[in-house]
């Protein structure tokens, strides 16, 4: 078993070596370069090796040194892992959540008050974002993403089909033909969020193709993709589970029974190595319930 001082000195030596400097190992740690310097010889004199070249106004690794750098990158990850791993108590508080910021507007925050009232024990925080978490390096316990579903050290559960479908304003239907065909759709334009095939592959499941004339125009946030189409700027193709309250209440319309798989939806995601807490449990459940309850929401 290590001693206390080869720890530190360890500690010492994986700044210095990852920074290739000690006076930027000295501002990480907040110990002077003469410390960090006395730590790395006693290291060095401890190991009976020379752990860096020292050149000219610069050090290098030596081949030991390159090794003892790789093994302490890993071994001072696993501890901090491990640390972070045992303050998340199995009866924490706390909850933090990372949500894609359209999910989170429209699916979960109009449900968050019945969670909240079922389980006033859990602080539950929400951490927008548009990528999926890395729980390898995002302070997060769980997420809702959207992407394919397949992430590294992640265990994903898909809560949302990613189903997408023509959708227009009330005006904008108005200005169609009682009964129209795929492409009366080419009169305005066609708005997307992720890829252009996505109209192509619509026209074909329509039964037609993407007219040469039509104009398609990426709209890279949920938002405002959703903001044209209510005012009647063109037609989006837009998410079918996460509209029909616009289309229940008549904000939007979709004028064909037609949608497109992506390829992606919204998964419920974790960390796959690490145990759940009770807090993240109960959110977990809540979650699958709620989906189960209501699938098409």
């Amino acid at each position: 078993m290590l001693d206390p001082g080869t720890l530190v000195r360890l500690r010492a030596f994986e700044a210095v070596a990852r920074n290739l400097s000690f006076n930027l190992a000295s501002a990480e740690l907040a110990v002077t370069p003469t410390a960090l310097s006395h730590h790395v010889r006693h290291l060095e004199d401890q190991l009976e090796q020379e752990l860096f070249h020292r050149l000219h106004r610069q050090i290098v690794l030596t081949e030991t040194g390159q090794k003892l750098l790789a093994a302490c990158t890993s071994g001072l990850s696993l501890l901090d892992r491990a640390v972070n791993d045992a303050t998340r108590t199995e009866h924490a508080r706390t909850l933090t959540v990372s949500v894609a910021p359209y999910f989170s507007a429209r699916w979960l925050m109009p449900r968050l008050s019945n969670f909240w009232s079922a389980h006033p024990e859990i602080e539950l925080r929400l951490h927008h974002a548009y990528q999926p978490a890395d729980f390898s390096l995002d302070r997060v316990d769980a997420g809702i993403a959207w992407g394919h579903g397949r992430w590294t050290g992640t265990h994903a559960v898909r809560v949302l089909s990613g189903e997408l479908t023509a959708l227009c304003s009330p005006t904008l239907r108005r200005e169609m033909p009682a009964k129209p065909r795929p492409r009366d759709l080419a009169r305005w334009r066609l708005f997307y969020e992720f890829d252009p095939e996505h109209w192509t592959r619509w026209f074909v499941a329509a039964g037609a193709n993407l007219p040469p004339r039509a104009r398609t125009v990426r709209v890279d946030d949920s938002h405002a993709l959703r903001k044209i189409a209510l005012e009647s700027q063109g037609v989006a193709l837009f998410f079918t589970g996460l509209s029909r309250e616009d289309r229940r209440s008549g904000q939007l319309e979709q004028p064909f029974d037609v949608t497109v798989d992506p390829g992606a939806a919204y998964y419920l995601t974790r960390p796959s190595a690490r145990a759940m807490s009770r807090s993240l449990a109960v959110f977990w459940d809540w979650i699958l319930d709620e989906i189960e309850l209501d699938p098409f929401a």
